[in-house]
């Protein structure tokens, strides 16, 4: 995603922060199943690859969360099917279902996340408290680069070690060994930034000047971001998007507006790409 990437950081924060908030809070299957639909969208955008991978695996998160939610949870009324003495309803089942739907979609804003936001755009949202900004940025940098260096111990160790011992304890001493060697790297990579950093001058009170303009299409996204976000809090607030999941499964209240507001919102990046796209190709033709 490289449109939705060039907008300002926060008018993006803007947008994650009402994405996240709004699933997690609304406890609403429709407005579940449109922030996972609208996640996957902005995935193909990240290739045929990732957007395959990301479906088998929200198919996979939602069946299983509805699966263990149904066979250890036992309310309603509608019966499903019966083993023995235990009845297996469809309530439990369904709310297992939204909920993994839930789960898979913030993780799957998550990743889109990662794909439009670096460490420059976060050090400078947090520029008011700049060495949380340098921690934080530099946990998203290391986390990349310990997968890729515990890769690389663990291939070490098998070149090392080849062992026909397969042992459960074998296992055990040999993921302990990679642990300390990725512990042991962690710590000196830690030390050498932090003289790199103090060598170069580093400053955290150094005022720098930000290149991050605020353009009217950023302001236009961040002020429909906010009403839409607190039109839709007030709905839920006020008892308008109601969905009861037991004893029965119905909608107590809807509010028509706010899904509407909510599914144009959660729309509102793989929209920019696809004008983005539609305004490339025209200006070719014409060219």
């Amino acid at each position: 995603m490289t449109a939705f990437a060039k907008l300002h950081p926060v008018t993006k924060v803007a947008f994650f922060v009402a994405a996240f908030v709004l699933t997690l809070a609304a406890g609403n299957p429709v407005f579940s199943a449109i922030s996972l639909c609208t996640a996957l969208l902005c995935m193909t955008q990240s290739g045929g690859r990732a957007f395959f991978n990301s479906t088998v695996f929200s198919l996979i998160i939602v069946a299983v969360a509805g699966l263990f939610n149904m066979l250890f949870a036992h309310y309603g009324n509608t019966v499903l099917f019966t083993v023995g003495d235990t009845d297996f309803l469809l309530e439990p089942l369904f709310y297992g279902l939204n909920q993994g739907v839930v789960m898979v979609g913030v993780m799957l804003w998550f990743r889109v996340l990662s794909y439009v936001q670096d460490s420059a755009e976060t050090a400078y949202l947090f520029r008011f408290a700049p060495r949380t900004a340098l921690l934080f940025s530099m946990v998203l940098g290391f986390l990349p680069r310990f997968n890729s260096k515990l890769r690389d111990i663990r291939d070490a160790q098998k070149g090392l070690c080849s062992s026909a011992d397969k042992s459960f304890s074998y296992k055990c001493k040999a993921a302990l060994s990679n642990l300390s060697a990725l512990v042991t790297y962690s710590l000196e990579s830690s030390i050498i930034t932090a003289d790199s950093m103090t060598a170069r001058g580093y400053n955290s009170r150094a005022v720098s000047p930000s290149r991050y303009k605020m353009t009217a299409r950023d302001f236009a996204l961040t002020a429909y971001f906010s009403l839409s976000f607190c039109y839709i809090v007030f709905a839920k607030i006020s008892h308008r998007l109601v969905f009861v999941f037991e004893p029965d499964i119905y909608f107590k209240s809807n509010d028509i507006a706010a899904t509407v507001l909510f599914g144009s919102l959660m729309l509102v990046p793989f929209a920019v790409e696809i004008t983005e796209v539609i305004l490339w190709k025209r200006a070719s033709l014409k060219a």
